[in-house]
């Protein structure tokens, strides 16, 4: 199998400073985005929390070969060892962005989105908690691999509101999740087999706030380099206006054989805002 990535990320044309951050590792197969929130600097403090503890324990835990017993929480027995390994790094990350809120005043409300892809063979692995997404894109199909947790996403999929209301309603930002505002934290956590040809974009919402998903779509399509991709996506946002800061991955595979199970097996999570989906339930953290 082989993978070509890329990253990068722009302040944009509107904001001072800019509170997204993401991570590449092409050696662990590891891909994250995260979008800080907070007064002063604490936007940034939290996003650059969350992508370091989730590589860093994602690492150790990989390199080690944890048990169950050695990982943060406790395990879901519907996802495999490293679905594990990244569903316990973002409830780890949750839990410190959330003692340094609760211990300092200048980190007082700071919280983060994030968004995780781990590739590896035969597996993938996209997990997210807020509303910076993942999407993939498979023999011209676009799939969201992520769930957003807005009031507005929420109302939307009880069909209390309309998805074109959605589109510019005043609470279209507003988080029902995020790493950081509570102790603990349920991510979306999804698994399934990688296929010849797949392409992955990870993005903060100063993207998809710009770009619906048709438009993010033949993006993907007519680049052949994630680099460029990134960069296209980007240029894109700012000639729209830029508004927030703007943060885009992406990941192309080949080399691979045909899955054995088709392009989507379930392994026990709540997938994308347009694909039918099962909760997950809520297990409480270890002490």
């Amino acid at each position: 199998m082989l993978i070509k990535a890329s990253g990068i990320t722009d302040v944009g044309l509107k904001r001072e400073g800019n509170e997204d951050y993401f991570s590449t590792d092409d050696t662990l197969g590891l891909y994250v985005v995260a979008d800080g929130m907070g007064g002063h600097l604490a936007g940034e403090v939290a996003s650059k929390v969350a992508v370091e503890l989730i590589n860093k324990s994602f690492s150790h835990w990989m390199e080690s070969g944890a048990n169950e017993e050695d990982i943060f929480g406790m395990p879901d027995q519907t996802l495999t060892k490293k679905g594990n390994y990244i569903l316990s790094s973002i409830r780890l990350a949750n839990r410190v962005i959330h003692e340094m809120a609760q211990m300092h005043d200048e980190y007082h409300g700071m919280g983060t989105t994030v968004a995780v892809l781990a590739v590896f063979q035969g597996r993938v692995i996209a997990a997210n908690v807020g509303d910076s997404r993942i999407y993939m894109l498979r023999n011209g199909h676009l799939e969201r691999l992520s769930k957003d947790h807005t009031i507005v996403s929420e109302q939307v999929e009880m069909g209390i509101m309309d998805p074109k209301d959605a589109e510019t309603s005043p609470l279209k930002h507003v988080l029902t999740k995020n790493l950081g505002s509570a102790e603990s934290v349920t991510a979306e956590v999804f698994e399934f087999e990688p296929a010849d040809g797949d392409r992955f974009l990870l993005c903060t919402d100063g993207l998809t706030d710009l770009m619906d998903d048709e438009e993010i779509l033949q993006m993907i399509q007519a680049e052949e380099s994630p680099e460029v991709l990134c960069r296209n996506c980007v240029d894109e946002a700012l000639k729209r206006g830029g508004h927030d800061n703007t943060t885009v991955v992406s990941v192309f595979l080949s080399g691979i054989n045909p899955p054995k199970y088709g392009p989507m097996k379930r392994l026990g999570i709540f997938f994308a805002d347009t694909i039918t989906g099962v909760h997950k339930t809520v297990r409480k953290l270890k002490p």
